[in-house]
């Protein structure tokens, strides 16, 4: 089964999506996924956010960045910091495992969450482009979309927990919402 059709599963069923991926070459799978997430997103909405000179919601928190030459930066940078959120997640998820006495494997957590931040991507993203062509980039707009997204992306990361490495449904529920409060802390302080 190819990369593409498992991504597709995972939009319209989540465990079979998993399931899938647990044949699947882990953690390569997770790092195409978040290569892709980040990666596209750069080229796409944040060059696009770029050339049409909008700048962050907020000002830069990193002092030798200027909040003007944010997004010129981000293009570049925001792969970087999607792969070390995954890997801070994933790294997160495992040691949580481990500390509760819970079987973990690293590289099937590794696969679970980057498919997990890619499967709401093509939603999120034609979101974002429909905003930025309406001129509606706003805080408003992006907000409650954006925390939609980063719901699901738990509930598809709780999914691969249960299904991948057989937790029960409340904890999968509270490591996955667990891994994302990071992702948001981090996304706050970098990704603008």
């Amino acid at each position: 089964m190819k990369f593409l059709q498992v991504w597709v599963y995972g939009l319209v069923s989540p465990s079979r999506m998993f399931e899938e991926l647990q044949k699947k070459p882990a953690p390569f799978w997770g790092f195409r996924a978040i290569l892709i997430r980040f990666v596209v997103t750069s080229l796409t909405t944040t060059l696009a956010l770029y050339l049409l000179d909008h700048l962050p919601f907020w000002p830069s928190y990193l002092t030798f960045l200027p909040t003007e030459n944010y997004y010129a930066a981000l293009i570049f940078f925001f792969p970087m910091f999607g792969l070390a959120a995954w890997l801070l997640m994933s790294a997160i998820a495992h040691i949580v495992l481990r500390l509760t006495g819970k079987a973990s494997d690293f590289d099937m957590i590794l696969n679970i969450v980057g498919m997990g931040m890619l499967v709401p991507m093509p939603f999120v993203w034609l979101w974002d482009w429909t905003m930025i062509a309406l001129n509606s980039y706003q805080v408003a707009t992006m907000a409650p979309s954006h925390a939609i997204a980063q719901l699901w992306e738990a509930i598809v990361e709780s999914v691969g927990f249960k299904v991948a490495l057989g937790l029960r449904t409340s904890f999968a529920v509270v490591l996955a919402l667990t891994i994302n409060c990071v992702y948001i802390l981090l996304g706050a302080m970098f990704a603008r």
